[in-house]
């Protein structure tokens, strides 16, 4: 038995640097869709103090003046633009409007509108880009264990999107991007507040913004790697169930990744044997941290031939 484990935890931590390889591809598409936003948010800003200051500086006053002749219809086009575009999300539109609908149309809120719209289409391409992959992901690791335990083992739409939309910690992986939109708008209004109300110099402005959407990157891709591997762990977990219901002794293993960049907690937990009905993210199941690797493997004990042959057939989770 000990050869057959050991083949197991062999073939699930070469499965974990297959899905780190697909999890940085999509994460690179996430850095892609963040760094257009940037630079567009960054052109709108240049385009908006080339037109409307002089020699770098603004008073309140000139900012007043100038910035009231705004064209306002311009902005309606834009959004119209990024809407038919774009091929927005119902979330999406529901951000631009309830944004817009708060704002004056005036002054530094017209700019910010603008940017708004660049900031929305940013945070509902990543909402599309984690769905179709979390749920790929879910799809994928079922069909994995099925090989792995020789069964034929399907997952239902509902469930899929259940396991998929779940919360963790409180909150959902797409309120965590609404989320960090809303923040990086905050972040935008007193920027632009800033260099117009007060005469800062934009370009301090645009130093801070670089840093704040090197934050956002690396929170998507930290977001992508914890969620997915929730995902792939429910996965997991339906599986067991689903082909142990029948046995409250059946167990798993936790299996990491040990080398230089392994945390103390997963070291402390690779080679710990658990209850299948006891499995819980984040408890003694992936991810147990943000950016976790370690994954799990059922144990396939003495029970394994005879639980098998007894149930022959095609399992849905």
């Amino acid at each position: 038995m000990a050869e057959e484990e050991s083949y197991w935890v062999k073939r699930e931590k070469e499965n974990i640097k297959k899905e780190q390889m697909k999890d940085e591809e999509v994460a690179e598409k996430l850095r892609e869709i963040i760094e257009n936003a940037q630079r567009e948010i960054l052109k709108e800003i240049d385009v908006f103090y080339s037109r409307y200051a002089e020699n770098n500086n603004i008073t309140p006053a000139e900012a007043k003046k100038r910035v009231s002749e705004f064209d306002v219809q311009s902005f309606e086009k834009t959004a119209a633009r990024y809407v038919e575009e774009k091929n927005f999300s119902d979330k999406a539109n529901e951000e631009l409007y309830t944004y817009n609908t708060k704002m004056r149309v005036s002054r530094q809120e017209l700019l910010m509108m603008y940017l708004n719209a660049h900031l929305v289409a940013m945070a509902d391409e990543q909402v599309q880009t984690f769905q179709d992959y979390l749920e790929q992901a879910g799809i994928n690791e079922v069909a994995r264990q099925a090989g792995i335990l020789d069964v034929n083992m399907t997952i239902t739409t509902s469930t899929l999107e259940s396991l998929v939309g779940a919360s963790f910690y409180e909150a959902t992986w797409s309120e965590r991007i609404w989320d960090d939109m809303e923040g990086l708008r905050e972040e935008l209004d007193v920027i632009i507040n800033n260099a117009i109300v007060r005469g800062v110099h934009p370009d301090r402005g645009v130093s801070n913004l670089r840093e704040r959407f090197d934050v956002t990157t690396y929170e998507a891709r930290r977001l992508l790697i914890t969620e997915t591997a929730r995902v792939q762990t429910g996965a997991q977990q339906l599986s067991y169930e689903a082909l142990t219901e029948d046995n409250d002794e059946a167990e798993y293993e936790f299996i990491a990744v040990i080398d230089d960049d392994t945390t103390e907690t997963c070291e402390d937990l690779n080679g710990e044997i658990f209850k299948v009905k006891d499995m819980m993210p984040g408890v003694n199941a992936s991810p147990m941290h943000p950016f976790c690797r370690s994954s799990s493997a059922l144990r396939l004990g003495d029970w394994r031939t005879n639980f098998f042959a007894e149930r022959e057939g095609k399992y849905s989770l």
